[in-house]
């Protein structure tokens, strides 16, 4: 049978819909509806063969209408507001807990008409305190319903029954052992003969599901039937790709296996050489021990492991390429592949030469790439870093004077000379330099200053500057007298030298620095020539022309 697969009139949100009340409907169309046979009846496609309902929508609009056979209703004569009086009060919250129903409710065991006829049959054997509750006897039957359906989940396939013993160890854990010790026993008999009558299947009515699709095809109890689940295609590719799958996973898993067992193998070689060593270690403490307590003297090279000789290391060789025909040659070695190097030990001391050469060879290598940086370049900053310069011959060698001083006739004489007396130490008095007379005369005289230089075609030239008569004299400050006694009584053979600077005179840095000092006044002084007389020539002197 063919159905539509969408609903008869399509749905719009922007199309309006007419709302009809009852006695608006036109009795024809209405009728046209309910037998049109191609509407969608609300159930699988594969359940729409189902016999009872294809009669069910058959007969609609007949007169005698065909239904589905299920129970009919009937009416309990069970009043629940006599039985829970109790009204309804309103909890404070909302949630109180969150159990399900079945771990609130007492016992889901509901007797039948069969179990109370039974029920009352075995209390008439019993009498006073004795007798079985119903209470009781639904608990006794829940609890062999939930260990048989826990114990043998497919006892109605084949036919398994729930010894007596497994339902003990079950109510052991629910029930009181008073009440198991006098019913339990009749109870589960009544409870075991129940279910062979009913196909071992549960006692308590429970949902009803396929389990074989032949048989269960036309029953219409059975709710949740299986899908019919169409199979994937299996191909040679496939089965080819999950061989190779299973072969790469097993290699995978031996690789593993080999590392775990080479892992172990190395563990143990550790473990022998360690304790090869340790003996070693022993034997040659006692040998020692025994050369020390019988005075024998000699080397001790046998008592030590030698430094290993470091082996040159061979070259790593290049891949073998293939060959026109491509084919692989293999590289055969020059001892024959017989010879195995072990390798070299290393040495603490080696390793930190190695750091050591390494870091200076990181230095040298930053200070050539920060002069390739500073090539043409000119570093006008506040603090440049100076360029390493090499070592050059002095060109220049300042003069100096030497005054020897005449030692005394002894050692308890004093110096020939006049010791200042201490009234006049604190006199001030103007003082410019060392001119090796006494540091109390007042009329002593400057000295000419002298300097060497040496000019084109290596010619020496010595330059005298005479001291400067313009007044001006370097501030006045007080005797040092710790540095003229160590003057006085300084020695000739004394090994301190006084600084020399090592100056080019004819660099261009000397030139432009000498180019920059004004000439001194007492130059035209002594060649008779006015300095406003040769200021004023120069400002009428003619300019030079300029270059074209």
């Amino acid at each position: 049978m063919s159905t539509r697969k969408v609903r008869y009139k399509k749905l719009n949100t922007k199309t309006p819909l007419p709302v009809l009340r009852e006695d608006q409907i036109d009795p024809n169309e209405y009728e046209s509806l309910t037998t049109e046979s191609q509407i969608a009846t609300g159930v699988e496609q594969a359940e729409e063969n189902e016999y009872h309902l294809q009669a069910a929508l058959k007969g609609v609009g007949q007169s005698t209408d065909t239904e589905i056979p299920v129970p009919p209703p009937q009416k309990s004569e069970v009043n629940y507001d006599e039985l829970y009086p109790i009204p309804y009060v309103e909890p404070r919250n909302y949630i109180k807990f969150s159990e399900t129903v079945e771990e609130t409710l007492s016992v889901l065991y509901d007797m039948t008409t069969e179990d109370e006829e039974y029920l009352k049959s075995y209390n008439a054997k019993w009498t006073g305190n004795t007798q079985l509750s119903e209470d009781d006897f639904e608990r006794i039957m829940e609890v062999f319903e939930d260990t048989a359906a826990e114990q043998a989940p497919f006892a109605a396939v084949d036919n398994t029954v729930v010894p007596f013993e497994v339902m003990v160890q079950a109510m052991n854990q629910v029930l009181p052992g008073k009440l198991i010790q006098a019913h339990a026993k009749n109870v589960y008999e009544y409870w075991k003969t129940r279910r062979q009558a009913s196909g071992n299947k549960p006692l308590h009515p429970a949902l009803k599901f396929e389990t074989h699709q032949e048989h269960d095809d036309m029953d219409p109890y059975v709710c949740f039937r299986r899908r019919e689940v169409r199979q994937t295609r299996k191909t040679r590719a496939r089965d080819a790709q999950v061989s190779d799958k299973l072969k790469k996973l097993r290699k995978e898993l031996e690789d593993a296996r080999q590392l775990v067992v080479f892992s172990h193998q190395r563990e143990i070689f550790k473990k022998e050489l360690l304790s090869s060593d340790r003996v070693i270690f022993e034997q040659r403490a006692s040998l020692k021990d025994t050369k020390v307590r019988l005075g024998i003297k000699g080397e001790d090279e046998d008592l030590y492991n030698a430094r290993p000789q470091k082996r040159p290391r061979t070259e790593a060789q290049q891949p073998s390429r293939p060959g026109p025909h491509g084919q692989l040659r293999l590289i055969v070695r020059p001892d024959g592949g017989r010879s195995v190097e072990p390798a070299d030990l290393v040495i603490l001391a080696d390793k930190l030469a190695e750091k050591e050469n390494e870091l200076r060879n990181d230095v040298e290598m930053k200070i050539q790439n920060h002069r390739r940086w500073n090539n043409n370049f000119v570093d006008l900053t506040a603090d440049p870093l100076p360029p390493v310069q090499e070592e050059k011959e002095p060109s220049f060698r300042p003069a100096k004077t030497t005054y020897l001083m005449t030692p005394p006739a002894s050692a308890s004489d004093s110096m020939e000379m006049d010791e200042t007396p201490p009234a006049e130490a604190n006199e001030p008095f103007l003082r410019t330099g060392f001119n090796g007379i006494n540091l109390s005369g007042a009329d002593h005289e400057e000295m000419f200053s002298y300097r060497r230089r040496i000019g084109r075609l290596n010619r020496l030239f010595i330059d005298r500057r005479p001291p400067k008569l313009n007044g001006q004299r370097s501030p006045p400050h007080e005797i040092d007298y710790t540095q003229s006694d160590r003057w006085k009584y300084d020695q000739d053979d004394d090994d301190d030298e006084q600084p020399v600077y090592e100056v080019d005179p004819n660099s261009s840095r000397q030139m432009r620095f000498r180019s920059t000092i004004p000439p001194s006044p007492f130059l035209f002084r002594r060649q008779g020539v006015d300095p406003a007389a040769l200021q004023a020539g120069a400002v009428n002197r003619q300019a030079l022309p300029q270059p074209q």
